[in-house]
C-alpha cells in the first residue's frame, strides 16, 4: 500500500472536495488535486473518493494528464435530448450551444399551471468559465442571449435573469500534460481550485425565467401547504452590496474584465445579469453579493434559499429534484413543451434548428 503523508490519510470536508475538480479514466471517477513534490519533484495527484472523501491513491505528475480526463457532461450538448440549437460563427464554426436544464424551476405556476423554461447557453469548446472564452465565443453568447430573451418575452410578456458560476482555467491539469513532456519541470505550479458552486465542469449560463407579474407557484403551495407567490421580475434590482463589481459586458472586453475582477478571488466568481442591456455583476462566489442574487432568485420563483452547509453556511437556492418518479414524468412532459414552444417560436421568424441565419446582421454570430 501507498505510503501517504499522514495529513492525507484523513478524509476530506465536502467544501474541499467541491473545490477540487472531477476527473475519470474510463474506469475509476474521482476527485483530484495537485500536491507539489519538494524542492525539485514534479509532485504528484492525490486521488480522493467521491462520496467519502477518503484518499483513494497518488498519481505521479505527468502521468496524471495520460490517464485521467475532466469529467465533462457538456461534451456533446447537441447529443442531450433537451438541445434547442447552435450559435455560429459566419463561416459555420460552432460558438455556443443552447440547452434545456432538465430539471425546471417551476414545473406549475400561475393559474394555466404552465412551465416555464430554463435554459442554458454552452460554449462549445471546453471552457471552465467564461472568463477564458474567446471573443467569438463571447459574441455567440450574446446571440444566445438575445433570442433567449425574445422567447422568454413571447412566453406571457417574461423577464429573463442570466447568471454564471465560473471557475478559473484548471491550470495544474493544464500543465501536467508539459510535465510529462518535460516542457515544464517542477510541477504544474499553485493548485488551482474550482469554483465551490459550480456544479458543472464546463462554463454555461443560467437564463432564469422571471414572471412579469407576481403569480401562485402552484407546486410549491402544495409542497408547503399555502399559498407561495413568486414574485417574478419585482424580485430583483440593479443594486448589488460592495463586493460585487461592475463589468463592461461587450464582447471585446468582457473576459478581460472578469478575469481582472476576479483576480482577488483566485480566477473564480460568479456573475449576473438582468436582460440583456442590464448591467453585468461579477462577486466572489461565496459573499454577501451571491448570496442575495440566491435569496432574489428563490423569490422571484417562490422557492426557498437557505445556508448550505457544503458551503460553509453561504446562501443557495434549494429547488425541488427529480427523486419522484411523478415529478420526472412532469419534467419531462415540461421539456417537451418547452422544445416544441422554442421550434415554433424561431419557425414563426422564419428560422429553423439548422440554421438561425435570416434577420442576423452580416459578420455576426448566427443561431442555428
Amino acid at each position: 500500500m501507498t505510503d501517504y503523508p499522514e495529513r492525507w490519510r484523513c478524509p476530506f470536508t465536502q467544501r474541499e472536495m467541491r473545490e477540487m475538480w472531477t476527473y475519470s479514466d474510463g474506469a475509476l471517477t474521482v476527485k483530484a488535486y495537485w500536491r507539489p513534490g519538494g524542492t525539485a519533484g514534479a509532485g504528484s495527484w492525490v486521488l480522493a473518493d467521491q462520496g467519502t472523501g477518503n484518499v483513494e491513491g497518488v498519481v505521479p505528475a505527468g502521468e496524471f494528464s495520460g490517464r485521467f480526463r475532466p469529467v465533462d457532461v457538456f461534451a456533446d450538448v447537441p447529443g442531450l435530448p433537451a438541445y434547442l440549437g447552435t450559435v455560429t460563427a459566419p463561416d459555420g464554426t460552432a460558438l455556443v450551444d443552447l440547452v434545456l436544464d432538465r430539471n425546471p424551476f417551476m414545473l406549475a405556476n400561475g393559474p394555466r399551471r404552465t412551465a416555464r423554461p430554463h435554459t442554458l447557453t454552452v460554449p462549445r469548446r471546453h471552457r471552465d468559465g467564461w472568463s477564458s472564452a474567446t471573443a467569438a465565443e463571447l459574441a455567440g453568447c450574446q446571440t444566445a442571449m438575445a433570442l433567449v430573451a425574445a422567447w422568454y418575452r413571447s412566453l406571457d410578456d417574461g423577464h429573463v435573469v442570466f447568471c454564471a458560476n465560473d471557475s478559473a482555467p484548471n491550470q495544474s491539469y493544464l500543465r501536467d500534460a508539459e510535465v510529462a513532456s518535460g516542457i515544464l519541470a517542477g510541477g504544474p505550479g499553485a493548485e488551482v481550485t474550482r469554483n465551490p458552486r459550480q456544479d458543472v465542469q464546463h462554463a454555461h449560463l443560467h437564463a432564469f425565467y422571471a414572471e412579469h407579474d407576481r403569480t401562485d407557484n402552484h407546486e410549491s403551495s402544495a409542497l408547503q401547504g399555502h399559498p407561495v407567490l413568486a414574485e417574478g421580475q419585482r424580485a430583483f434590482s440593479d443594486v448589488l452590496g460592495s463586493d460585487a463589481v461592475q463589468v463592461e459586458p461587450d464582447s471585446a472586453s468582457v473576459a478581460t474584465g472578469m478575469r481582472a475582477a476576479a483576480q482577488a478571488w483566485g480566477g473564480n466568481y460568479c456573475s449576473c445579469q438582468l436582460g440583456v442591456d442590464g448591467p453585468l455583476w461579477v462577486m466572489p462566489a461565496l459573499g454577501p453579493s451571491q448570496d442575495e442574487v440566491n435569496r432574489r432568485l428563490a423569490r422571484a420563483d417562490g422557492l426557498q434559499a437557505e445556508p448550505d452547509p457544503l458551503l460553509d453556511g453561504a446562501i443557495n437556492l434549494v429547488r425541488p429534484n427529480l427523486a419522484d418518479p411523478g415529478r420526472l414524468r412532469a419534467a419531462q412532459r415540461a421539456i417537451a413543451d418547452q422544445r416544441a414552444s422554442f421550434e415554433t417560436f424561431v419557425a414563426q421568424r422564419g428560422l429553423n434548428a439548422q440554421s438561425l441565419a435570416a434577420g442576423l446582421a452580416p459578420g455576426k454570430p448566427r443561431a442555428f
